[in-house]
């Protein structure tokens, strides 16, 4: 998964009153804020909370 987000590309686009920023090619990889910088400080936080997700979700399945 992360080396997929590595390969691809951000899209930060204006929206509204903020920005919305993109991982090219991922559907649920997005977030949103008020300026381009915090964006994609917000774009790395889900970025790392869905790794994380599926690595809790091996680990589960490694102790079944």
């Amino acid at each position: 998964m992360i080396q997929d987000v590595m390969k691809t590309g951000i899209v930060i686009e204006k929206d509204g009153d903020g920005y919305l920023a993109r991982v090219e090619g991922h559907q649920n990889l997005f977030a949103f804020a008020y300026s381009e910088k915090d964006t994609l400080m917000e774009l790395k936080n889900v970025v790392e909370i869905i790794i994380d997700y599926h690595l809790e979700q091996v680990n589960d399945e490694r102790v079944i």
